[in-house]
C-alpha cells in the first residue's frame, strides 16, 4: 500500500513539474519580428541585364465646356478659362544586377511641358480684377541619373514585388513665357541647372520571365537649382534654390515597359 501511495505521489509530482514548464512555455514572449529587411527570395538574378523605358503623358483642356458652368462652380474665383495644359516625359535606362535583387544603372530622361492660355479672368470682387490672354510657356529639360535599385518580392513571388530606386540626377533646362500682345512679345527666357537625390518608389509586375511592367512616382527629394533669367532681352538675373521635399508628385508619375536578360548560370537553357 506504501508502494502504491509513494507511485502515485510522484506520478502527481511529475504532472505538476510539467504543467508548470508548459505554464512557463506559454506566458514566455518571443521578440516582435515586422519582417522588415533584406529579402531571402530572390527576384531578379545576380549578373541579369536589364533595360526599358518609361514614359508619362498628361493633357488638360479648360473651356470646352459651355460658358465653364462646371469649371467656374470649382473655382468661383476664376472665369472664362480657356488653356491648354500638356506634359509629356521619357525616360530610356540600363541597368545591370550586381547582387540578387539590387542593380546599378543610368537613366536619362527627358521632360517637355506646355502651357497655352487664351483668356483668363480673376475676380475678387470690389477688390481687384484681372485679365489674362494670349499666354504661353514651354519648358524642356533633359537630365541624366545614376541609379540604384533594390526589389523586394511580395509574399516571396517570383513574379510581383516592389522597388525602391535611388537617384543622383544632374541635368539642365530651358524654360520661356511670353505673352503676345498685338505684335508686340513681352516674356522670360531661362536657363537652368539642377542636381537632385531622389527617392522613387514602384511597383514591378512581370508579364513574361523577362518582360515587366512598372509603375513608378516620385516621393522624396533633396535638391540645388540654379536659374540664370533674361527679361525681355534686356534684364538679367540669377537665383539659386535648395530644399528637400517630401511629398507625392503626380505629374512624375511613370509607366514603363522593362526587359530583364539573365546572364551566366541564370540564362535559360535551350531544350535539345
Amino acid at each position: 500500500m506504501k508502494k502504491i501511495t509513494l507511485i502515485l505521489a510522484l506520478m502527481l509530482s511529475a504532472s505538476f513539474a510539467v504543467m508548470a514548464k508548459s505554464g512557463e512555455a506559454e506566458t514566455e514572449k518571443k521578440p516582435f519580428d515586422r519582417g522588415i529587411g533584406i529579402s531571402t527570395s530572390t527576384f531578379i538574378p545576380k549578373g541579369t541585364v536589364g533595360a526599358g523605358v518609361a514614359f508619362s503623358y498628361n493633357n488638360y483642356l479648360v473651356g470646352n465646356g459651355t460658358d465653364d458652368s462646371g469649371f467656374s462652380a470649382l473655382m468661383s474665383l476664376i472665369g472664362g478659362v480657356h488653356g491648354e495644359l500638356l506634359t509629356f516625359g521619357v525616360a530610356p535606362w540600363a541597368s545591370y544586377f550586381v547582387m540578387d535583387n539590387l542593380s546599378v544603372g543610368v537613366r536619362f530622361d527627358y521632360d517637355r511641358t506646355s502651357l497655352g492660355l487664351g483668356n483668363a479672368s480673376i475676380s475678387l470682387g470690389d477688390l481687384a480684377n484681372f485679365s489674362i490672354s494670349d499666354f504661353h510657356f514651354l519648358k524642356q529639360s533633359y537630365t541624366g541619373a545614376i541609379t540604384g535599385r533594390y526589389f523586394v518580392p511580395i509574399a516571396n513571388s517570383k513574379r510581383f514585388a516592389m522597388f525602391a530606386e535611388l537617384r543622383a540626377i544632374g541635368g539642365y533646362a530651358q524654360s520661356e513665357n511670353y505673352k503676345v500682345d498685338g505684335e508686340d512679345k513681352f516674356g522670360t527666357y531661362q536657363d537652368i541647372y539642377k542636381f537632385e537625390l531622389g527617392l522613387v518608389p514602384g511597383i514591378s509586375v512581370f508579364v513574361t520571365d523577362e518582360v515587366s511592367v512598372e509603375l513608378s512616382i516620385g516621393l522624396m527629394g533633396f535638391n540645388y537649382n540654379k536659374t540664370v533669367q533674361t527679361t525681355n532681352q534686356v534684364e538679367q538675373s540669377v537665383m539659386e534654390s535648395s530644399g528637400a521635399n517630401f511629398k507625392i508628385n503626380p505629374l512624375a508619375l511613370g509607366l514603363g515597359l522593362s526587359f530583364y536578360i539573365p546572364t551566366g548560370e541564370n540564362r535559360p537553357k535551350k531544350v535539345k
